[in-house]
């Protein structure tokens, strides 16, 4: 990551030295900033498209239930794309589809049975195909896909995007974590890297107001982590 922060660091560099020196008093204060500040780390795979390993990679969510604990839903089936240049971190992009339909919800009760008069058979299916939910009949996919990437820390960026879900879209920012890198996947062979990613949005933003606000939540939190291989030609 060294190049990545290598062009930021200069031009802090460079607006310090036009800027006016600084009252004498402020000098300690400057100097323990810049006694703080984080070390750039080196990222020394090659820059390029980089795809989801489905196998070594998660999408969640987690909703506020009846104001008790956090309810985890997790989605089986999507890819994301990162191009990736570890020299102009700023310049990546990200995007991702995942399938609505195919979700995991950890409910391992009778369904039927537990809500009479359902015309689904779990509560995946519910989640998936209701109106209610996500109507994934009408709305199979849920997007996202990147609008800016901004450096944050040493192993960190923020990464702002349009999620597109049940048809409505909407700018949400994600928390992104570079956790490693290897220049040879033991599998693959090929170059691959690893992110986490964190964030937030309100349903309700996106039209998915049943049972608010005192059933589920408003709140999503996103949970992404994901292993990333370099797609090689052909």
């Amino acid at each position: 990551m060294k190049k990545l922060f290598a062009g930021a660091s200069l031009s802090v560099i460079l607006l310090a030295a036009c800027a006016p020196a600084p009252a004498t008093e402020a000098a300690p204060a400057a100097e323990a900033a810049t006694a703080t500040a984080p070390a750039p780390v080196a990222i020394t795979v090659p820059a390029g498209e980089y795809a989801s390993d489905p196998n070594h990679s998660s999408v969640g969510f987690k909703l506020q239930h009846l104001g008790l604990s956090l309810y985890a839903l997790q989605f089986k089936t999507f890819d994301a794309t990162v191009t990736f240049d570890p020299a102009n971190i700023a310049a990546s992009k990200v995007s991702a589809t995942i399938k609505a339909a195919d979700i995991l919800s950890g409910y391992p009760g009778d369904y039927v049975a537990n809500h009479a008069g359902t015309k689904f058979n779990s509560w995946e299916d519910d989640l998936a195909n209701s109106t209610n939910f996500l109507d994934a009949g009408q709305f199979p996919t849920i997007t996202f896909v990147s609008t800016s990437v901004e450096p944050a820390g040493e192993r960190t960026a923020k990464v702002t995007g349009d999620l597109t879900l049940k048809g409505v879209t909407k700018a949400v920012t994600l928390d992104v974590t570079f956790a490693g890198e290897t220049a040879s996947h033991p599998f693959s062979k090929a170059p691959a890297i690893g992110f986490s990613a964190t964030g937030t949005f309100k349903r309700s933003d996106f039209g998915l107001d049943y049972l608010l606000p005192s059933i589920v939540g408003d709140e999503v939190k996103v949970d992404i982590e994901g292993d990333f291989i370099q797609k090689t030609a052909g």
